[in-house]
């Protein structure tokens, strides 16, 4: 088994990135899985809510240690993740306000541990954190997701230990998590690659990734927009209760309102910072009657061999 890692702070690309290299390994003709921050029943992350950061800990370890062990005889799978090694200890640790050489050293572990496999470790991080800290800000919603954030971890002992003082004590955070990963990444002894994505320019730290893991650019097949208006519509899965809508809007396919499906193959779709794929379903009058979502998630899709939904409209 082959391991790629893909970290950096919320919000700086680190999902679209690892949908990136999994597709290119796919076409390079590589076996590939994907497991996405936002997969359901995931190997590694965890759950459930602990509060004792030495259970915390036990627990992660474990789920390293199971998950390699379970893997340790598919040496023909490469597996892309994302958040596993810095994102989810850091920021659990953080919220505990755990001492910060204690996070760095736990991490040390896990290097410990992916040191006896082929892992390879890709970094996106910003040269002035507080430029890639505001971009996600205000991608996700500026100061109305600023406060909702911190209404939602202000009971953490990280808030509360500073005296709860306000929404912008998120930002702190977020500064102190991009310390945090810095003094990790330091530490490494994995086959590495760092990318400072300030500039945003993602054709470049893409084409450089691919250097890195020795792939060729193969791109995502040009579907027009009259063949793109045979997949709208709303498409309904009747046991689960969800309807989906699937529009057309400024010449790409959307999904749930704002999501760009990016063609896969010429029926096949996907999500390129969550886990979802879907395939589109031909019946025997050649229109796409329905279609199924893999990858397993909260959303559309809790069953190995995926869901199917019916076309209604």
């Amino acid at each position: 088994m082959k391991l790629i890692i893909v970290e950096g702070i919320p919000g700086s690309g680190k999902s679209s990135m690892a949908r990136f290299i999994a597709i290119q390994l796919e076409r390079n003709g590589y076996k590939t899985r994907l497991l996405h921050e936002s997969t359901l029943q995931h190997p590694i992350l965890i759950e459930e809510e602990i509060t004792n950061v030495v259970d915390w800990r036990t627990a992660f370890l474990s789920n390293w240690i199971k998950f390699l062990e379970d893997r340790k005889n598919e040496s023909d799978e490469i597996i892309v993740m994302e958040s596993v090694l810095f994102q989810s200890p850091i920021i659990k640790l953080l919220h505990l306000d755990i001492e910060r050489n204690f996070i760095a050293e736990f991490i040390e572990q896990l290097y410990a541990l992916l040191a006896k496999i082929d892992c390879s470790l890709i970094y996106l991080y910003q040269s002035d954190p507080s430029v890639g800290i505001h971009r996600m800000m205000e991608s996700r919603g500026g100061e109305v997701w600023l406060n909702h954030t911190y209404e939602k971890y202000k009971d953490e002992p990280y808030y509360k230990n500073r005296g709860q003082q306000g929404k912008e004590l998120h930002l702190d955070f977020l500064h102190d998590y991009s310390v945090i990963a810095e003094v990790a990444y330091s530490k490494s002894n994995l086959c590495s690659i760092k990318i400072d994505n300030t500039a945003w320019e993602w054709g470049k730290y893409q084409n450089n990734i691919l250097k890195f893991l020795n792939l060729s650019h193969k791109p995502d097949p040009v579907i027009s927009v009259k063949e793109l208006e045979k997949f709208i519509g709303i498409y309904h899965n009747e046991e689960m209760g969800i309807t989906i809508q699937i529009e057309i809007k400024n010449n790409e396919l959307i999904i749930f309102n704002n999501y760009i499906l990016k063609p896969r193959e010429n029926n096949k779709f996907y999500l390129d910072n969550i886990s979802l794929s879907l395939e589109y379903i031909v019946d025997n009058d050649g229109e796409y009657s329905a279609l199924i979502i893999f990858e397993k998630d909260i959303v559309g899709n809790r069953n190995e061999d995926g869901t199917r939904f019916e076309r209604v409209t």
